[in-house]
């Protein structure tokens, strides 16, 4: 293989790259060989027929597919040869035929270009030592008794409401439809909310404190929105049904209905335990974020344009609501943490293992993610590791000290296991 790099404009390159006539030749042979065992021709038995006849049936897409193999193959040899460190797909070009087709033949070499556009070097600054401060999350009497409260909210009786209106803490099931300048926008059937605790726009807490079964209420008002500004709307509610929450006792009883506790005590120190273990995720997590920053801070690191805008057009597909400025400015970010990662992990030789690609998979077992996308998050996760282990770290002492409405989505993330006590 021959290859000639010549610089274009800035970030930009061009490989020219030859490939031998021999492997052409080779693989050329090598497909139609295959093709042919298994190729139906009318008028020839099947792996039968001419070598000039299999041509005139299958020559052009032979061409095509032994073209696109070797250019694939050739192309990542010619980058890892001179070392090019790509940011974008390569603008193939390749010699066509009249009719458009590859010009392959097996007499001759392949010859093809391929322009890539490449990082910048990375000129990473100091990243061993670097000083950062840690807080350290005390669990405090408080935190436990405020996850106990969440179960007591999460485990109420719940009892038919027929002898007096709503009133703060009953849960109320709704009807609710929503109509702009006469005509419906939005209906949705059977929503639950908890009065005085689920979060509702202004003014619905007073219609629906003091009502009963089958009352209908009606709120209107002038619309904000751009789409409909200055139109009427009015928010028409239907009361479904009314639900008083009776709250357990905190008992022994009620830790033994919690997760089978010997009392009330043992939940406790479960709980906490639990705070402790999620605490410690958050903690290295912050950990790994201050220092990653740091090094970020000390070293000089630039990003193509055409790369900020490729990840910045993702993360928007995935989020909506992402302004093109906030996603810009994730993907540089994003971006620059990663070559910082894969330059320390070149400079402290930090490698994964075939072993421990195929310990993760098994760990992860069906859930997505190809080989080489888990081998890039052991890395990332070893160098993150080296960097905590080697920073000045000085801790900063932190209260928790969680509502019952923290505890409720603490239970409901994926940090931790509260939600299963």
């Amino acid at each position: 293989m021959q290859v000639q790099v010549k610089d274009l404009d800035k970030n930009k390159k061009s490989l020219s790259i030859e490939i031998p006539q021999e492997e052409v030749g080779k693989r050329l042979t090598k497909t139609y060989s295959a093709v042919l065992n298994s190729a139906s021709i009318p008028g020839f038995r099947k792996g039968k027929a001419p070598l000039k006849i299999l041509k005139l049936y299958y020559g052009k897409n032979i061409n095509r597919q032994v073209a696109e193999e070797l250019v694939s193959e050739y192309y990542k040899k010619a980058v890892a040869e001179k070392n090019l460190k790509v940011a974008m797909e390569p603008e193939i070009k390749i010699g066509r035929l009249a009719d458009g087709d590859v010009d392959l033949n097996e007499d001759k070499p392949l010859k093809f270009e391929a322009i890539v556009e490449i990082f910048p070097k990375v000129k990473i600054g100091e990243y061993k030592g670097v000083e950062i401060e840690a807080e350290k999350t005390e669990i405090t009497k408080e935190d436990v008794e405020a996850v106990l409260e969440r179960k007591r909210e999460e485990k109420a009786e719940l009892i038919p409401v027929t002898n007096r209106p709503s009133q703060r803490g009953d849960l109320i099931t709704i009807d609710y439809q929503i109509e702009i300048a006469g005509k419906i926008a939005k209906e949705l059937k059977n929503q639950k909310l908890i009065l005085g605790k689920t979060p509702l726009p202004k003014g619905w807490e007073k219609e629906l404190t003091a009502v009963k079964k089958g009352d209908v209420k009606e709120i209107r008002e002038e619309s904000k929105s751009e789409k409909s500004k200055g139109k009427k709307v009015v928010y028409k509610l239907t009361v479904k049904d009314i639900q008083e929450r009776r709250l357990l006792v905190l008992t022994d009883d009620f830790a033994r209905k919690l997760g089978n506790f010997e009392n009330l005590d043992k939940a406790r120190e479960k709980i906490k335990a639990e705070l402790e273990g999620i605490s410690k995720i958050y903690e290295e997590e912050n950990l790994r974020r201050a220092v990653t920053e740091k090094v970020l801070k000390n070293s000089d690191i630039e990003v193509p344009p055409s790369v900020i805008k490729r990840f910045s057009e993702y993360y928007m597909s995935l989020n909506k609501d992402l302004s093109e400025e906030e996603s810009k400015k994730i993907a540089g970010e994003n971006i620059k943490q990663q070559l910082i990662i894969e330059e320390i992990a070149k400079k402290e030789k930090i490698e994964v293992t075939d072993e421990e690609v195929n310990k993760r998979k098994k760990e992860i077992q069906a859930r997505d993610g190809s080989e080489e996308d888990i081998k890039e998050n052991l890395q990332r996760e070893k160098v993150l590791r080296f960097l905590v282990e080697n920073a000045k770290v000085k801790e900063k002492a932190k209260k928790m000290i969680l509502t019952p409405e923290e505890a409720g989505k603490l239970s409901s993330s994926k940090k931790g296991s509260i939600i299963t006590v």
